[in-house]
């Protein structure tokens, strides 16, 4: 798994701190984790997003979707799973189709992972279970933000076209499987007039 640098937890050497602390330095490995599909495709490592950065916006675009196309949905909810949605990457590493693990086992590392992050914070379950709704898809909040993640994707896929990346189809074809909302669906079609030639 290709990083920027190993992961900042352990720079505490095993020393005991305050939980919030811990779990900062722990998470702190999401800004040096690259997200590794566009590296498999060439993206160049000083190009490259993080899994941190994906999350943001994944976060961001949670918000101005919700507020924009669904009006019965949670706004805070949708951004609070967003945020969550790829903590046990900090643990697991940000695991493509292409690394052969199934979806079963990579759900199984990435809950331990959970688990052990957000565990030890006062609110922790609550943190997990807002998780588990993205996971199982398990409440409408869950579901769109699992299809804004894949919307996301595509929009950086644009990006590094744009940036001369070359052909990205294969990820537009992924997200395209993945949305299910007429409303995001519209947002692909545009995203996809707009693809440089």
């Amino acid at each position: 798994m290709k990083t920027k640098s190993s992961p900042p937890i352990a720079l505490l050497g095993g020393r005991k701190t305050l939980p919030i602390i811990e779990t900062y330095f722990e998470l702190n490995h999401l800004k040096q984790l690259f997200r590794q599909g566009w590296l498999r495709v060439g993206i160049a490592p000083e190009r490259c997003e993080s899994v941190a950065e994906h999350s943001l916006f994944v976060a961001l675009l949670s918000l101005f979707i919700v507020d924009s196309h669904f009006p019965e949905a949670d706004a805070g909810r949708a951004m609070r799973i967003a945020l969550l949605h790829d903590l046990g990457e900090a643990y697991v590493g940000d695991l493509t189709p292409h690394d052969g693990v199934g979806r079963e086992d990579k759900h199984a590392m990435e809950r331990r992972a959970m688990e052990q992050l957000v565990g030890k914070l006062p609110r922790g379950a609550e943190y997990l279970a807002l998780w588990d709704e993205y996971e199982q898809g398990s409440s409408f909040e869950g579901r769109l933000v699992r299809q804004v993640d894949r919307l996301e994707m595509g929009l950086q896929a644009c990006v590094y076209e744009y940036q001369g990346a070359g052909d990205l189809s294969e990820f537009f074809a992924s997200v395209e499987k993945a949305l299910e909302a007429p409303e995001l669906r519209a947002v692909l079609a545009e995203l996809e007039a707009l693809r440089p030639d």
